[in-house]
């Protein structure tokens, strides 16, 4: 997998929220006081990585969406949900507006990805990615890295593609330290037929040609929990129970926007 670095891009900054021409097509502005099952569905329960994904981990208040990472009975827990089944869009502008506090051992993602990425047949679209679809990160942030790094003021954009076993690829970009654990920002990222753009509080960051998918994909949100990968060690007393834990992925809003 190819990561690029900040400085490359850094000279190619330029507004875009959302870019000209796009209208908006569909939104959550989370104004209710649960999931709106019309939107989204609680995606993949049960056990996952380190944790085991629950619908109690996601609830709706105060206008925002928020997972919640927390321990019970020796247990982690997280969530995910998803727009499955449900409202699966190509091409255009997506975005949302995102506070985070992640902890070691955990990481929050606003994503998509296409149904086939899932499916054990995979390997017969090695190569074909606009057949086939991918994984696009649209923005994912943690609070550590591998090796113990702090890099909460950043996060990740990245692609995947071509499956995750033997034949797995991927591209990303690791934006500099923009204090992204200070408040709340607004992340969004248009695809379109000649590649992708990511953007946060309407500056590019990086654009890739891809490769692009021509697929409906979902739209997802999560947080993940795998001890000793990407995101460092779990806490030796876990994320405190439900009540009690500070780790949490909030979500303002998500729109999304059509040409």
């Amino acid at each position: 997998m190819k990561f690029f670095t900040p400085l490359l891009f850094l000279s190619a900054l330029a507004c875009a929220e959302p870019p000209p021409g796009y209208k908006l097509k569909w939104a959550d502005e989370f104004d209710g006081t649960q999931l709106d099952a019309t939107k989204w569905k609680v995606w993949l329960p049960g056990k996952r990585r380190d944790a085991i994904n629950t619908s109690d981990a996601v609830t709706v208040a105060d206008g925002k969406l928020t997972i919640t990472t927390f321990t019970e009975g020796g247990k982690h827990f997280t969530g995910m949900i998803s727009t499955q089944g449900i409202f699966e869009p190509s091409f255009g502008y997506y975005e949302a507006r995102i506070e985070w506090h992640d902890a070691p051992a955990t990481w929050s993602v606003f994503w998509t990805i296409s149904e086939l990425m899932l499916l054990p047949d995979m390997g017969e679209h090695i190569g074909k990615v606009a057949a086939s679809g991918n994984e696009v990160d649209f923005v994912e942030h943690r609070e550590l890295d591998h090796e113990g790094k702090r890099m909460t003021g950043q996060a990740n954009f990245t692609l995947h593609w071509d499956g995750y076993a033997a034949h797995r690829n991927g591209s990303g970009f690791l934006t500099p330290d923009l204090g992204l654990d200070k408040g709340f920002h607004t992340y969004g990222c248009e695809w379109s037929e000649t590649g992708y753009r990511f953007f946060i509080d309407g500056k590019m960051l990086w654009q890739t040609p891809g490769p692009v998918s021509r697929r409906p994909q979902m739209i997802v949100l999560s947080t993940e929990v795998s001890n000793k990968l990407w995101s460092w060690s779990i806490p030796a007393g876990g994320y405190g129970d439900r009540a009690l834990s500070k780790v949490k992925f909030v979500v303002d809003y998500v729109r999304f926007y059509e040409k």
